[in-house]
């Protein structure tokens, strides 16, 4: 192989259809057409002499030599991406680019209002972008440069992405400010039970981590309305005699009451997850930082 007679966008090509197994999505990440993502893949084939992907039900499976090159040379796109990130300055009150983040609704409703806040004293000509990755596809989309962060539960075992705890919070129950259970000086788990609860998920079945807490127990609560999205329960909160058990700024945001739970639980935990190709770039580390700051301000207000 002469490298002087290679093009290096063919190891940009092979990482990224390693990563999406697909070579219409590789085209989407790589801004070019199938056609010319199948080419990009014929190069590659004649390159190495191996077929590196076998066309199947599941998608583009890797050959035994594209599992053992494509360590190497994601190693060799960071080290030539963090090369140039070195030489560039980065001033956020000039840069012009966009951040993708992956993050819940509830969460986007407490974040985006002060991270924006300070973008627009700080740098006004950079975007914000979210979307709602499934957790099980964050890693592949972190790698293909898709989102640029994740905000999720420390859950992702991917040896690539580097994270850091950013957030946590405790499980409280909120009702309505009038409800008459608050007429008790203690809340007991038999009282809890007797509630109609609110139960947020984009799942159509499953426990969630409030009824898997209960579950241990050998307990379960009667779920009067399964929503998709938290911003709909303060609503129905307010107006009914329905509980929400959530995390303790969701009460403090809005006019509710909440009291500690008769059980116990783990806390809220969240981690701010990106790829380590990223390591080096300045501005992954400025918005990095500045989202680190931004969560401890509302680390402050509970």
């Amino acid at each position: 192989m002469n490298l002087k007679e290679t093009d290096l966008n063919l190891f940009i090509a092979f990482d990224v259809i390693y990563t999406e197994k697909n070579l219409t999505k590789a085209g989407q990440v790589l801004g070019i057409t199938q056609p010319a993502v199948s080419n990009a893949l014929s190069r590659l084939r004649e390159l190495f002499g191996d077929d590196l992907f076998i066309r199947t039900s599941k998608g583009m499976i890797p050959t035994p030599v594209a599992n053992q090159i494509i360590k190497d040379v994601r190693s060799a796109l960071s080290l030539i991406q963090n090369t140039i990130s070195e030489t560039e300055k980065f001033d956020p009150s000039i840069a012009e680019m966009t951040f993708k983040i992956s993050i819940g609704d509830s969460s986007e409703y407490r974040l985006l209002p002060l991270l924006i806040k300070e973008l627009a004293e700080i740098a006004p000509k950079i975007k914000v972008e979210t979307y709602l990755t499934p957790r099980k596809d964050a890693p592949r989309e972190l790698a293909s440069g898709t989102i640029d962060f994740s905000i999720d539960p420390p859950v992702h075992s991917d040896p690539h992405l580097r994270h850091e705890k950013i957030y946590e919070e405790d499980y409280v129950m909120i009702v309505r400010k009038d409800h008459p259970i608050l007429s008790l000086k203690e809340i007991a788990i038999e009282d809890y039970l007797k509630l109609s609860h609110i139960h947020i998920s984009n799942r159509k079945t499953g426990l969630g981590h409030v009824d898997m807490a209960l579950y241990r127990l050998g307990l379960s609560r009667d779920i009067s309305l399964r929503a998709q999205h938290f911003l709909v329960a303060p609503y129905i909160v307010e107006q009914s005699d329905l509980a929400i058990t959530t995390t303790k700024g969701f009460a403090v945001d809005r006019d509710l009451a909440w009291r500690e739970l008769p059980f116990e639980i783990e806390p809220l935990i969240l981690h701010l997850y990106w790829h380590e190709a990223k390591d080096s770039d300045p501005s992954t580390k400025w918005m990095k930082d500045l989202m680190l700051k931004t969560y401890g301000k509302l680390q402050k207000v509970i």
